[in-house]
């Protein structure tokens, strides 16, 4: 079964939906000027990767991680990346009551895109393994964007660890549920649905992927994906029957 590339291929630019929806917005009130600064370069090295140059684009995220590294920088403080202030309240609130004895600070969604959008530019030059690395990053600052955890899982997909892929696709698509933006939370929702049904597939349980690729179809009919990897798995429960 061939791995589609659905996000990190370079591609495909669907994701930055999501992404260009949270850049520049701050869970406080007041954002910082590292905001605005970070928006414009990611927004830069995010046409540097439209425009297949990803070696030019890995400065411009580079400089947006240095803005908010040499602010938040306190070892006492627990630090994450939240594209909404709903989620922003989630990890504070949590932060309080898993470990009150530390701060804990919710800065810009930038801080955390700008090593998801390294992990795009990595993987467009090969670097398979260091993409993963920022992803892991992305997902530590921000544990319930959706977005950062499909790509993850989708990295796990490609290392053939289909149980971590499949753990991973199903906290996106709770994150999905609980966290995405409105605009985006059905996109993000359906990605989470695909990854977990390709995970299945892969561990031969071909009932549970065909429900929920039935389920991205009843969310948008014309999900092409879901469309593609339901009739295989439908191919397949046939040869099985036979």
């Amino acid at each position: 079964m061939k791995i589609l590339r659905l996000c990190l291929s370079g591609l495909v630019f669907l994701a930055f939906t999501g992404c260009f929806a949270a850049l520049g917005q701050s869970p406080s009130p007041t954002p910082s000027p590292e905001d605005a600064r970070a928006k414009q370069l990611l927004e830069q090295g995010t046409q540097l990767l439209q425009a297949r140059k990803p070696a030019e684009a890995l400065p411009y995220f580079d400089q947006v991680v240095a803005l908010y590294q040499s602010r938040f920088k306190d070892p006492n403080v627990r630090y994450y990346s939240a594209r909404t202030p709903a989620e922003a309240l989630f990890y504070m609130t949590n932060a309080a009551v898993s470990d009150g004895k530390h701060g804990a600070v919710a800065a810009s969604g930038n801080w955390g895109y700008a090593y998801y959008l390294r992990g795009y530019g990595l993987l467009d030059l090969g670097r398979a393994a260091d993409a993963k690395a920022e992803l892991l990053r992305a997902t530590a600052l921000s544990p319930q964007n959706a977005q950062f955890l499909a790509e993850l899982g989708h990295l796990y997909e490609v290392e053939k660890n289909w149980p971590l892929a499949m753990q991973t696709f199903q906290r996106a698509e709770k994150a999905a549920k609980e966290f995405s933006p409105d605009d985006v939370r059905n996109v993000e929702l359906a990605r989470a649905w695909r990854g977990e049904g390709y995970a299945l597939v892969e561990l031969g349980r071909l009932d549970e992927a065909e429900s929920l690729y039935r389920k991205c179809l009843d969310l948008d009919p014309q999900d092409a994906k879901a469309k593609q990897e339901l009739a295989y798995v439908l191919s397949q429960k046939a040869k099985a029957a036979k």
